[in-house]
């Protein structure tokens, strides 16, 4: 029975994460005011009252239903040039599944062909994978992470709700900043992740003993809050405090108290 009502629980709780993702994506969209053709190196404003879009729907999306789901958006943002024809430059795509192994390579691969962008090379696809993190996951793997670079006219970026918050895994190759996949894609306002980054350094007993440390990768993890954020906020808090810095081991950064300095509980 246990069993059964926390697949229950996730579902409901998956059902609401999604509906406040795709709830605040055209408003998200029209703040950028611009988007970027990164193939063209150009930058493109658009009307957000004329746009081009496609809908997808699977599974049951009841509250009371079971099994499960699947909601795809894809909005085709009409850029009007000084002479001829409005005509679509750059999509926004965002696709989130309640499934097991959401965030692989093929899942990628799944929403490029929906997306259609192999056939419309003019257009430049950005595109947000969606779904629950995976309780027991330990993060992602390297061929994962290089499939979000994509091909000449898309990237791609992973969007994990993780409750109470949301975690996007952007590109590492800087064809797109990942403050704009961010700004796209995460509904949770970022005073909220900052709030909650802070409580978990200021609540961590890892730092209050001499020598201690956490894995700014971990605490990430944790918080379900980006690497960058997480790092920035890291290092604010170190500078702030006796005793505590932050710097690389063995290839991870780490937030680290002094071996010779404890803090009294």
């Amino acid at each position: 029975m246990g069993g059964l009502w926390s697949r229950m629980t996730d579902r409901s709780a998956a059902l609401s994460a999604m509906q406040s993702l795709f709830s605040g994506l055209e408003s998200r969209i029209v703040r950028q005011r611009m988007l970027p053709h990164p193939a063209e190196g150009s930058l493109y404003d658009f009307d957000p009252n004329r746009v081009s879009r496609r809908s997808y729907r699977s599974g049951d999306l009841s509250p009371t239903g079971s099994g499960g789901f699947c909601r795809r958006e894809s909005v085709g943002l009409l850029h009007k040039p000084m002479l001829g024809l409005a005509t679509v430059k750059v999509c926004v795509v965002l696709d989130f599944a309640f499934s097991k192994r959401r965030f692989t390579a093929e899942a990628i691969q799944e929403t490029l062909r929906w997306s259609l962008a192999p056939l419309r090379p003019d257009i430049y696809f950005i595109m947000g994978i969606a779904g629950v993190r995976d309780e027991h996951g330990l993060g992602h793997d390297d061929e994962l992470i290089r499939a979000l670079s994509g091909g000449p006219n898309w990237r791609a970026c992973l969007i994990e709700y993780a409750s109470p918050g949301w975690s996007v895994t952007t590109p590492m190759d800087g064809a797109i900043l990942p403050a704009l996949f961010e700004n796209l894609f995460d509904p949770e306002p970022v005073d909220q992740k900052i709030a909650r980054v802070d409580a978990a350094l200021a609540a961590a007993l890892e730092l209050k003993e001499p020598g201690g440390f956490l894995l700014i990768e971990d605490l990430a993890s944790r918080v379900a809050v980006g690497r960058d954020l997480v790092t920035d906020r890291a290092l604010l808090y170190a500078e702030r405090t006796p005793g505590l810095g932050v710097k690389h081991v063995g290839g991870d950064l780490i937030i680290q108290r002094d071996r010779f300095e404890s803090v009294r509980a």
